[in-house]
């Protein structure tokens, strides 16, 4: 096995069963406020998933704040007085100043430990996406992949990394800036569900708008299997829930009547993400052709 660890950070929504089993493996934490209360792990214990979208549903406020280069700096070293090389998986650059952050550290560091290095790459992901970049940069690593063709393996995979999710409240949406305050307050009345994606260059898309939780499920899947190819052929599917498990259970259905024998991981949104969507979304991530945003179904 070559010698060296693959981090990313709390964007990355990693399953459980992913941070349980994988060696040489490491998330960042990071910090968020709710209703004025800073949350960073240590200070002040993380709020459980349930405890935190239900305080977000009830219309408390709540924000987030990127990692710092310092904090960055703090994260790798240990790695590196080990004698360890990194490999780091960052959240998209577009939606996010982490890559910038991350880029600097590993530049800096680079002076204090000449001999290790820190590669940092922007996976062009968001949330389980991320995860299910690490875990196929985790599978080349322990076959041997050396740091520097890993890091060119998962320079093209990020380019076939799926994301297509609904979420439940589109107020998170208007304040964000997905859509405008009419569609936000229309949609919320007409219980209508905005489908959405992740672009080539990482930015959210919103694509599409369903009547109806089950038929917005339904899209996710019928969109995913619009772009699967033979050439990335899915070992893992990840489903990632902001507080909806049971509809993540019924996307699981869906999904596995279509490739029961593909695995699937569950994944909880954090409050790190779950911050600009609301309560109640679910994503479903996969390997397909291309990122190129979803035209209507």
């Amino acid at each position: 096995m070559e010698n060296y660890i693959i981090t990313t950070d709390m964007t990355a929504d990693v399953p459980e069963q992913m941070l349980a089993t994988e060696k040489d493996f490491h998330v960042l934490d990071m910090s968020y406020v709710l209703d004025g209360v800073l949350y960073d792990g240590k200070t002040t214990p993380y709020l459980s998933v349930k405890d935190f979208y239900d305080i977000l549903a009830s219309g408390k406020m709540a924000s987030t704040s990127m990692v710092t280069v310092e904090e960055a700096k703090e994260f790798f070293a240990p790695f590196l007085e080990q004698g360890k090389d990194v490999l780091h998986l960052s959240f998209a650059s577009a939606l996010s100043g982490c890559y910038n952050s991350y880029v600097t550290a590993s530049e800096e560091l680079s002076k204090e430990y000449p001999n290790n290095k820190v590669v940092v790459i922007d996976t062009l992901c968001a949330s389980s996406g991320e995860a299910l970049l690490a875990y196929y940069a985790l599978r080349r690593r322990d076959e041997g992949m050396s740091i520097d063709d890993n890091a060119e393996y998962v320079s093209n995979l990020r380019h076939h990394i799926g994301h297509i999710f609904t979420v439940d409240d589109m107020s998170h949406l208007y304040r964000g800036g997905r859509v405008s305050k009419g569609k936000a307050v229309v949609g919320q009345a007409l219980k209508m569900k905005p489908v959405l994606t992740v672009a080539p260059d990482g930015k959210l898309v919103h694509t599409d708008t369903k009547m109806g939780r089950k038929i917005a499920l339904r899209t996710l899947v019928d969109k995913m299997e619009a772009r699967q190819t033979d050439e990335y052929p899915n070992e893992l599917f990840i489903i990632g829930s902001y507080d909806a498990q049971a509809d993540a259970e019924v996307l699981k259905d869906m999904v596995v009547a279509k490739h029961p024998d593909v695995k699937i991981m569950f994944a909880d949104v954090t409050p790190i993400v779950g911050t600009h969507l609301g309560k109640g979304g679910v994503t479903l991530l996969y390997l397909c052709s291309d990122k190129t945003p979803f035209k209507s179904l």
